[in-house]
């Protein structure tokens, strides 16, 4: 991955944007020491109540064995695939192998700055552009298989998805507990074209934010529902 650049000003985000014309996937986090690991590395499996000889791979399978159990009877149309069923476990909060992303750097840049609580750090923008790409999930057949990263923009599954401009990277399936490597340390010519990143000063997180708001990126475009309402009403009155 090429240096981290800094900057303070949307205008000066989009102009290193501009710099690199192919990039395709962007990630923003809070806390630039955060690295990028999917919600399932983060769990701490010596604390699992049950036992998984076969590693993460196991622990996937039952989380997402009991999520089917419970939640089929919320969805007009069942995901007809475990993809699908991995995009909307991850949708609902579920620790899944898969790392979410935009294809919109605004987007991304949002996500880097919405929490105030985290004003006293860096934000950072991950900017990945994969070797391969998948534009639909439902070319992704055996998603158990690949040795790779895997990077897909998914099927129209719900409303979150499509306002977030969301896209995905998918982690290798692993049958021990070893720690899934972040893609930044496991960053591989055989799995991407580019990789570098964007430092938000945190003295700027605030300014951005406003700005943001002016150019249309808010907690109520980003999540088109009741959720993107409480969220905007929340943080308006410092309680988020």
């Amino acid at each position: 991955m090429s240096n981290t650049l800094k900057i303070d000003t949307v205008i000066g985000f989009l102009q290193q944007i501009d710099n690199h014309r192919s990039a395709m996937m962007f990630r923003g986090q809070s806390n630039s020491e955060w690295s990028l690991v999917p919600s399932l590395a983060r769990l701490d499996h010596k604390k699992f109540p049950v036992k998984f000889n076969d590693g993460w791979k196991g622990t996937e399978n039952h989380l997402l064995s009991e999520f089917k159990k419970f939640a089929s009877t919320h969805f007009k149309v069942e995901p007809k695939n475990k993809l699908e069923w991995l995009i909307q476990a991850q949708h609902h909060g579920l620790p899944t192998r898969l790392l979410d992303w935009s294809t919109n750097p605004l987007k991304a840049l949002y996500f880097a700055v919405e929490n105030f609580r985290h004003d006293n750090a860096d934000g950072k923008v991950f900017i990945y552009t994969p070797k391969m790409w998948s534009t639909s999930s439902d070319n992704i057949t055996d998603i158990d298989k690949s040795n790779n990263i895997v990077a897909f923009f998914p099927v129209a599954l719900n409303d979150r998805v499509l306002a977030q401009e969301g896209c995905f990277t998918l982690f290798p399936q692993q049958e021990s507990f070893d720690p899934i490597k972040p893609i930044e340390e496991g960053f591989s010519t055989n799995d991407a074209i580019g990789m570098f990143s964007i430092e938000i000063s945190k003295e700027a997180k605030s300014t951005l934010r406003k700005q943001l708001v002016r150019l249309g990126i808010s907690d109520m475009s980003l999540f088109p529902n009741l959720d993107g309402i409480s969220k905007k009403i929340s943080r308006d009155f410092g309680a988020l």
